[in-house]
């Protein structure tokens, strides 16, 4: 046990390393995810998937979202931060970047999400 967690460490510092190849990582994950979310029904399943994928949202939203957005974190996930984005003032052009940004990939997550994601 002790070494998985090792394992899973490791590959938490190397999200955090490796910013842009972290968020094609964390998007593999949830496509993954959300097939199994809508194929089995389990509370269980659920909550170990949420383990898994939390904590390496958490650092992609941190390290990437704070540089492609210019600011520091407000919210743990990137999915809170989207939402955010997405009610932003677009008259400003920082504004209108984030809110941009946070179109296009709350579309790409709706693809996979029959609920709407964000």
């Amino acid at each position: 046990m002790s070494e998985l967690l090792t394992h899973y460490f490791d590959l938490l510092a190397w999200l955090a390393a490796n910013p842009v190849k972290s968020f094609v990582v964390l998007l593999v994950q949830y496509i993954i995810i959300m097939k199994i979310h809508y194929k089995v029904h389990n509370v269980y399943y659920h909550a170990i998937l949420s383990i898994w994928f939390l904590p390496q949202d958490f650092i992609v939203n941190t390290v990437l979202f704070s540089i492609i957005g210019l600011e520091y974190p407000r919210e743990y996930t990137v999915t809170s931060r989207l939402k955010r984005w997405k009610k932003l003032q677009v008259n400003q052009p920082l504004g209108m970047w984030r809110y941009m940004v946070a179109t296009k990939l709350c579309n790409i997550l709706n693809m996979f999400d029959k609920d709407g994601h964000c």
